[in-house]
């Protein structure tokens, strides 16, 4: 089996490694840790062009490859017997990871949720989301547990035996 495990220095992708890593894979499975660099947005006065050198740019390839090779180092150690490689790519987020899954012939993509709800989510939409609406292969989303409930409701009469 062919795994991508899409990482962005988050907790969730370190969730997302720590995942993989506590199962059981056979030993001719092989694992991909790719980091996207999304090209920054320059405004030009008719249009936007991506910017894809300089020093903004260099610090964002730099902060990515540095992710990658954080998770891929730990994901070696933690599964000796297998492949793992590390890539830093460039592009739209959520497409790229797609395209990349597509040509190295994945059979699942892994990534992390950051869980974004209401106005977070409508701004900066939802990478999982869009990987799971495009992706050429079976994907999974590994979530933060989240309380669903704040408090359950205390009957009426632990309500008195408090007062």
């Amino acid at each position: 089996m062919k795994v991508l495990i899409a990482v962005d220095g988050s907790d969730c992708s370190n969730r997302a490694i720590e995942s993989v890593a506590g199962r059981l894979w056979q030993e001719d499975d092989q694992f991909i840790v790719i980091s996207v660099v999304e090209p920054i947005p320059a405004d030009v006065g008719v249009g936007y062009f991506p910017v894809s050198s300089g020093g903004i740019f260099q610090q964002q390839y730099d902060d990515c490859a540095n992710n990658c090779g954080t998770s891929g180092a730990r994901l070696q150690t933690l599964l000796p017997g297998n492949q793992v490689e590390v890539r830093v790519v460039s592009g739209m987020v959520a497409e790229t990871i797609c395209n990349f899954a597509e040509s190295w012939e994945a059979d699942l993509i892994i990534l992390g949720s950051h869980g974004r709800k209401g106005i977070s989510h409508f701004l900066l939409g939802s990478v999982a989301e869009e990987v799971l609406k495009k992706s050429p292969c079976s994907v999974e989303v590994v979530k933060v547990k989240q309380k669903l409930h704040t408090e359950p409701k205390q009957s009426k009469k632990s309500q008195t035996a408090k007062a």
